[in-house]
């Protein structure tokens, strides 16, 4: 059966696609007040389950209003159908890229002490194998479907004055730089399907500071035949949204459809301007430089289909007036995208349309209207899903 999973006001959400189910699953670990979905086994009826402590000091925390960014945070091994809840026994902050091949080991990404690493841990997370270990904080990790290689971003590596992109064979540790230019900031590789390509986001960082935008890439996984599949900057990057009382941002990508065959995107209109504008000349933090002006608000984005071998785009959306779109997310079908829109002034909403862009309706804007966003569209078994429904 399935569901969308979602993240609304901290917590875990879950929705049928036809908007019925709607559901906040409580999670009998103490004291967490931040609750996030993160990879989803192979069986379909268990999860990791991401989580976060109060804040530790939040009159410490300048940089962050909720203080979440000093709170430990951990994983947890969960079962939808038992609800049995076991800690997986890594670092704070550390997260879970996907099983390797045989299923009985986790790929981990960790960042302590301006060290980024990556390795193999047992599925209580105890006994581990690095792959790699050097200087940076490395994230958006992206497992090859053959579980051989693994794609992830860094910023901070030695000889790289910018983010980078970096591909590792695991089984000899050789790391290869697919894309690092001082000029750009390279964001999030993702595997296409039959791991041939990887789809990655090019922002032009130095002209714009807020990375509100950035272009989309094309690479083999050894760093040749690099291909732009769009120009002048046209995808939205940092997708700032809300209300003053409640606002958000966070980047926003891209998505391989199921069979390789396109790419879910959402492309900024001509001039287009959001409601929170970057500020200049504070942290280069984007959702903390901003200030909330409807006023010079303009345009939005369209959710399209780019096709990956000739670069051609379709507009699947079409409203007027604009709105703003981000996060596609395919069904396991590849039938139906999950989208999040944010109309100006408005909280996130989780939308649902066919592949074709027909029959868009909404589905929920989460726990009392706070919002719904950060989609995951997932096939559970049905005893998982039936479970869910009762909770």
């Amino acid at each position: 059966m399935d569901v969308i999973f979602y993240i609304s006001n901290r917590r875990v959400g879950v929705i049928r696609p036809d908007g019925t189910g709607e559901r906040y699953p409580e999670f009998s670990a103490p004291c967490q007040v931040y609750w996030q979905l993160g990879y989803l086994f192979p069986d379909r009826r268990q999860a990791v389950l991401w989580s976060q402590e109060p804040p530790r000091n939040p009159h410490a925390a300048f940089s962050d209003p909720d203080g979440l960014a000093f709170a430990a945070t951990h994983l947890w091994r969960y079962d939808f159908v038992t609800r049995a809840m076991q800690e997986i026994a890594l670092p704070s902050y550390a997260g879970i890229v996907g099983l390797l091949p045989g299923g009985d080991r986790f790929l981990v990404i960790e960042n302590t002490e301006n060290m980024a690493r990556l390795y193999a841990a047992d599925l209580d997370g105890r006994e581990r194998e690095i792959y790699y270990a050097g200087p940076g904080y490395a994230y958006g990790a992206s497992l090859s479907p053959d579980g051989h290689q693994v794609a992830f971003h860094i910023t901070g590596a030695p000889g790289q004055s910018c983010y980078a992109i970096y591909v590792m064979t695991l089984a000899n540790q050789v790391c290869t730089l697919i894309a690092g230019d001082p000029s750009w900031l390279y964001f999030a590789p993702t595997w296409s399907p039959d791991g041939q390509w990887l789809l990655y986001q090019r922002c032009a960082h130095r002209e714009d500071p807020g990375h509100d935008r950035s272009d989309l890439c094309l690479t083999r996984a050894d760093g040749t035949a690099h291909r732009l599949l769009t120009t002048g900057q046209t995808h939205w990057f940092a997708a700032a949204m809300g209300t003053p009382e409640r606002h958000s941002s966070g980047s926003n990508g891209p998505a391989w459809s199921p069979d390789g065959r396109r790419i879910a995107c959402t492309l900024l209109l001509p001039d287009a301007q959001t409601a929170w504008p970057y500020r200049a000349g504070q942290l280069d933090l984007d959702h903390f430089n901003r200030d909330y002006c409807p006023e010079a608000a303009r345009g939005g984005t369209r959710v399209c289909l780019l096709d990956p071998a000739t670069g051609a785009v379709t507009a699947l959306t079409h409203d007027d007036p604009p709105t703003w779109y981000a996060r596609p997310t395919w069904s396991p079908d590849g039938m139906r995208l999950a989208v999040c829109r944010a109309d100006v002034g408005t909280q996130p909403e989780l939308w649902v349309m066919n592949a074709d862009g027909a029959h868009p309706r909404p589905l929920t804007r989460g726990i009392d209207g706070s919002g719904a966003d950060h989609y995951s569209w997932q096939r559970l078994t049905e005893e998982a899903a039936a479970s869910l429904s009762r909770i």
